[in-house]
């Protein structure tokens, strides 16, 4: 199963390991979260057939992540924030992005918290931003004594390694390429925020508390049926008429005539 990359460990030479937010063992939780309308009636049966239910990680952060240390939680929100190129600035929309929270507070993993991670919710492959929702109650279950809403920066910074490896592009997006040599390009200023633990105080470090209620889980769940991932899954589970007809609804193409 392709899996869509999220995580790399600069740190680690070990290959990329595909993670599934719903395992194989819990298929029956897999047709309860379809019937629930978190995914598309058209996903996979199996959980580990379904591409948009696995991203690459490292073996580190596989580790971690099946040991429900830490979870990713998708922010939906956009807001606009000076971006610069070259030596002009203007001001941009950040989109939602996938956040890394390292709920269990583990010392290896603080580098990484309250940074989003290479994932673009534009993308077709992306995970179904409602599936971290699963793996996040669990991380909360393991952790019981932890803060119930644990703190991230505001503007929610890049990790680190997308900065320097000019994954990042001017307007603050995910790209392929590696911009060329002597492009003018300069991180934005706001994406190089400090570090923030798990249950670092918000009123001191400029933090945002990260809440887990009904109106957050809404507000997911409405990203992700808007998602690119879930659209792609339903035209890809349904004929090429309904295809058709979904497309002429879409666009408001009534039909042509040939000449």
């Amino acid at each position: 199963m392709p899996g869509h990359r999220g995580f790399r460990d600069t740190d680690s030479k070990s290959e990329g390991h595909v993670v599934l937010p719903v395992p194989d063992a819990k298929v029956r939780q897999w047709e309860d979260i379809k019937e629930r309308g978190w995914i598309p009636s058209q996903t996979k049966d199996s959980p580990s057939h379904e591409p948009c239910n696995g991203l690459l990680m490292c073996s580190i952060h596989h580790y971690y992540f099946d040991r429900y240390q830490f979870f990713v939680r998708f922010v939906p929100r956009v807001r606009l924030i000076p971006f610069c190129f070259r030596v002009e600035c203007s001001t941009k929309k950040q989109t939602g992005k996938f956040v890394f929270v390292n709920y269990s507070n583990r010392h290896q993993l603080q580098q990484f918290h309250g940074k989003a991670i290479a994932l673009d919710i534009h993308d077709r492959h992306v995970p179904f931003p409602s599936l971290f929702i699963i793996h996040e109650m669990r991380v909360r279950e393991f952790h019981p004594f932890q803060p119930i809403t644990p703190d991230i920066p505001i503007e929610t910074p890049w990790q680190d390694w997308l900065l320097s490896g000019h994954v990042i592009n001017a307007s603050g997006s995910l790209i392929r390429d590696r911009p060329p040599i002597g492009s003018g390009y300069t991180a934005p200023a706001q994406l190089q925020g400090p570090m923030m633990g798990a249950g670092s105080a918000s009123s001191n470090s400029g933090g945002h508390p990260l809440a887990l209620n009904q109106g957050v889980i809404d507000e997911i769940l409405a990203a992700t049926r808007g998602s690119a991932s879930w659209k792609a899954c339903e035209m890809e589970g349904t004929s090429s008429e309904e295809n058709i007809e979904k497309h002429i609804s879409t666009m408001g193409v009534e039909g042509s005539s040939s000449l």
